[in-house]
């Protein structure tokens, strides 16, 4: 099942603006360059890159001798690279930003603080060794971790699929199965989540199919969902983690939900795959919300 493909087909606004953040090591900052180049140029989309003074000078001199093309790649030196995005997004210098080689804690923590918000929710798009893809969430460890936390965290991810055209199959995961309620409390309040999430958006929507796929995420799988959430912002992270960087598994980037700006998240060290996937998220919402408008 693809929900890449179908997304990159939705861009049909040029001359947008994404930022992206440079970190601090050379060869991640060259990689999110030469993929920034790459989809500038096939879709007419301008790319603001952040970075410190030294982050910026590599990339000037790796531009002067590999990039021969008239691209639109601005390069933006700052003493705060992170703060200075985050304001052009606010100020509506640019459409979209993605978070690139930036660090995650001071990232979010200059994000909450200028969008004043206190909890992030981030949606990923995923796929599975074998091809599969879906989205799923929490990615971050201290995110949905109680059940308000998760029934907001898919009543915003409901949202942007509407917004996509995507029809939902949601599976919700637990701790364990039904069958090991009160072999422990924590694995037990997990379970009576899930189940009472299910409860919840069965009466709320009945037009949506949702699961509680209890600890057995392979079924998840195996039934289609295209809406993954699990237990709690640690097991979540570590999921993630597996997937990507042991299983073989691939990321195109992680939505921001429940704020008005566009913002993508990837990892670190974000292969070009990720990173790729990160530009035509930022365009496709860009595009789908513009029409719209």
């Amino acid at each position: 099942m693809s929900i890449f493909e179908p997304l990159k087909q939705k861009i049909s606004y040029k001359d947008l603006i994404i930022g992206i953040g440079l970190g601090e090591k050379k060869n991640q900052n060259t990689r999110i360059f030469t993929t920034a180049l790459n989809f500038s140029l096939k879709n007419n989309v301008w790319i603001y890159l952040f970075g410190e003074k030294n982050a910026i000078g590599e990339i000037k001199s790796y531009q002067l001798n590999n990039s021969p093309h008239q691209s639109k790649i601005k390069l933006i030196s700052s003493i705060e690279p992170e703060k200075e995005m985050i304001t052009s997004l606010i100020n509506n210098k640019i459409n979209a930003i993605v978070r690139g080689s930036f660090k995650s804690s001071k990232f979010l923590k200059l994000l909450k603080d200028s969008l004043k918000v206190k909890n992030i929710y981030r949606l990923a798009l995923l796929e599975t060794a074998n091809g599969v893809q879906f989205f799923y969430g929490p990615v971050g460890i201290d995110e949905c971790n109680n059940f308000n936390e998760k029934k907001k965290f898919i009543e915003k991810s409901l949202e942007l699929f509407e917004k996509l055209k995507i029809k939902p199959k949601i599976s919700i995961l637990s701790g364990g199965r039904l069958t090991d309620v009160g072999r422990d409390k924590s694995v037990d309040e997990t379970i009576d989540n899930a189940e009472n999430l299910v409860k919840y958006f069965r009466n709320q929507k009945p037009n949506i199919e949702i699961f509680h796929d209890q600890i057995l995420i392979e079924n998840s799988i195996k039934y289609g969902a295209n809406l993954i959430l699990a237990p709690n912002g640690i097991s979540g992270n570590l999921i993630y983690r597996t997937l990507i960087h042991l299983g073989n598994g691939k990321s195109y980037g992680a939505v921001y939900l429940d704020i008005k700006y566009i913002l993508i998240d990837t990892s670190r060290i974000a292969p070009k795959n990720e990173l790729n996937g990160a530009l035509y998220m930022a365009s496709s919402i860009f595009s789908v919300e513009k029409s719209k408008s």
